[in-house]
């Protein structure tokens, strides 16, 4: 795909249509073109390579995020743990007249194991975050935030 086309395709994929979808149109209006199969199996290849690469690289910031997480609590993170500790505090004005929405995670939970709302964080307190890096790795941490002195 050239272009991106609602209900076939973003830009970039590789997808398989019909000739005569691709003929009155995809090709008429020059969102896509056809390649062989030597260059599916190259950009394939160049696909996994950068999935690889950007993996090792989330692999890297989560080790990275967890020896900090270690070196502020002094204690080690156990494979069995999911939360390692406060790794993140956050100084933001709190409560009704705030009106900040300026903290937004994709997923976030109170301190009772409940889902924040929107996503937004309007009060103080300490929530637990899950951080996507990549494929299949992630960090969960404990954001606490504090009131502004």
């Amino acid at each position: 795909m050239l272009t991106s086309v609602p209900n076939i395709g973003q830009a970039g994929d590789i997808i398989f249509v019909s000739s005569a979808v691709f003929q009155n149109q995809l090709q008429r209006q020059k969102k896509a073109r056809l390649i062989s199969a030597e260059e599916v199996a190259n950009l394939e290849a160049e696909k996994q390579k950068e999935e690889a690469e950007a993996t090792q690289k989330a692999v890297d910031t989560k080790k990275m995020m967890e020896e900090v997480m270690f070196e502020s609590l002094g204690e080690e993170c156990s494979t069995d743990q999911d939360i390692c500790g406060v790794a993140l505090t956050m100084k933001r004005k709190a409560g009704p007249e705030a009106g900040r929405e300026a903290v937004k995670l994709t997923e976030m939970k109170d301190s009772d194991g409940k889902d924040v709302k929107k996503k937004d964080i309007k009060h103080t307190g300490e929530y637990t975050c899950v951080v996507k890096l990549g494929n299949d790795v992630d960090v969960t941490f404990i954001l606490s935030v504090v009131a502004e002195e």
